[in-house]
């Protein structure tokens, strides 16, 4: 094995809206056993994939904590990918996880929002809702164990990132 890619903490890959964490299909492509094969430790988030970023925050809180007490690290590094990277930003600022993360990496975050979603929000207030609902029993039954489309799809708002920004200013 080459050691190339050795961390001195292991990686928690935090993936976005509408994945789950699975062996196969898996939301990252080859790059965690491209990882792997040269020396890193990778680990993933295992949050819902429609839970909310305060929701799915706390369960990334619980699964780093427990992944620190399993493997007897005392840091982890992180890579999140869109709404994943405002979960672990949300962990990390709101619900003191700072001194447990060694670094925080984000990929295509939404950080300022996003105007495409303010645009679709716009759309008549029952569709949006009978959508949500759709999707929430949908991805419940894919595994989720709280989807809320309805609120995810609200943070991603100019104004609520906004205000989050503000709250989570890492």
């Amino acid at each position: 094995m080459n050691e190339g890619c050795a961390t001195k903490y292991p990686i928690l890959f935090v993936h976005g809206v509408g994945f789950r964490d699975r062996k196969y299909l898996n939301y990252w492509g080859r790059i965690p056993s491209a990882l792997e094969q040269k020396g890193a430790t990778i680990y993933y988030g295992r949050q819902d994939s429609w839970g909310s970023i305060e929701h799915n925050a706390i369960t990334l809180k619980d699964n780093i904590e427990k992944l620190l007490a399993d493997v007897g690290c005392e840091k982890i590094n992180i890579i999140a990918h869109s709404k994943g990277g405002l979960e672990a930003r949300y962990a990390i600022s709101s619900l003191g996880m700072a001194d447990k993360i060694a670094s925080l990496t984000t990929l295509a975050t939404p950080h300022r929002g996003s105007k495409t979603v303010d645009l679709l929000l716009k759309l008549p207030k029952t569709f949006y809702k009978m959508w949500a609902f759709f999707a929430n029993i949908t991805f419940r039954c894919l595994g989720d164990k709280n989807p809320d489309f309805y609120t995810v799809a609200h943070h991603f708002t100019l104004r609520h990132m906004e205000e989050f920004n503000e709250q989570n200013p890492n």
